[in-house]
């Protein structure tokens, strides 16, 4: 995780999007702007910040773990791009563990998230093919965003008809989830695993951030722990619950990475620490091996 931020600071900075030191004093360059046409929604920086930790790679190795996944296994992540370096922390652990994971994109994004047109997680990902670093691409994406939620791009906050969230899903080149209701692209992204899992059956499930796709609309999503999710502590029936709910209805465990404050403390890591801890130090590594 840490030379993959290497190469995406490399990227931001060839694209000519200056780093504010005050936004990003470690310089990660995965911080987003405030407002951009991409913003959804609000979102703390310091939060973004501390997911910006490498450490939290660790985190998801004792995650999966836990989780007794094995090498080969598949992983199906719902990631929107509120938290781009928890993506990558996700990545980076699965790519440790040899497990393989189907990521499905919603671009839109709370503040300083992966919210700069021509420089979201569909951008960062292919540099890091491109250096070798992480094999991985997007099964799907979405536009994220809605004015209720819903997942068609709209209702951006300085984007009413959500143009800039469709272009950028466009211009990924992937599929791009389809439906008239948020039930409906709920049920696309499950197809949409199951196909890119050729039959094999998905063994965890990561949720990323609050796209309501992943997350859910109803207030059973409130209740849902921060981390790995064994068994959750509400399981509603509605259509709209989510994918983390619909994974986690048919026994799979599930990753539920949203309160960062929580997640940083119950793993023993600093919130906003300025400078991050060196890699490999920290009672996280032990607990992750």
């Amino acid at each position: 995780m840490e030379r993959s931020l290497v190469s995406i600071k490399a990227l931001r900075l060839e694209k000519g999007l200056p780093i504010d030191p005050a936004l990003d004093p470690n310089g990660t360059g995965i911080i987003g702007d405030e407002f951009s046409p991409l913003t959804t929604s609000v979102g703390e920086v310091e939060a973004k910040r501390t997911a910006a930790n490498p450490a939290f790679a660790a985190v998801m190795v004792g995650y999966f773990r836990r989780a007794g996944l094995r090498p080969g296994d598949i992983v199906a992540v719902g990631a929107s791009g509120s938290f781009p370096a928890f993506a990558l922390a996700t990545l980076s652990a699965a790519h440790a563990l040899g497990l393989q994971p189907v990521v499905i994109y919603s671009v839109g994004s709370s503040m300083y998230g992966a919210n700069i047109p021509g420089f979201t997680l569909i951008d960062m990902l292919a540099r890091l093919r491109r250096d070798g670093l992480l094999p991985y691409g997007l099964a799907a994406v979405s536009p994220g965003g809605g004015g209720d939620g819903d997942d068609t791009g709209g209702g951006v906050l300085f984007d009413e008809s959500g143009d800039t969230l469709m272009a950028e899903s466009r211009r990924s080149g992937v599929p791009i989830v389809r439906g008239e209701t948020l039930a409906d692209r709920i049920q696309d992204r499950l197809r949409i695993y199951e196909r890119a899992s050729a039959g094999r059956p998905v063994r965890c499930f990561v949720n990323i951030g609050g796209a309501a796709a992943s997350f859910g609309s109803t207030s059973a999503s409130l209740s849902l722990p921060n981390g790995l999710v064994l068994r959750p502590p509400v399981l509603p029936s509605s259509p709209t619950r989510g994918v983390v709910f619909e994974f986690a209805a048919r026994g799979v465990p599930v990753v539920h990475l949203l309160f960062v404050k929580g997640l940083a403390r119950d793993n023993g890591l600093p919130y906003d620490p300025i400078p991050f801890p060196p890699v490999g130090v920290g009672t996280v590594y032990r607990l992750s091996s």
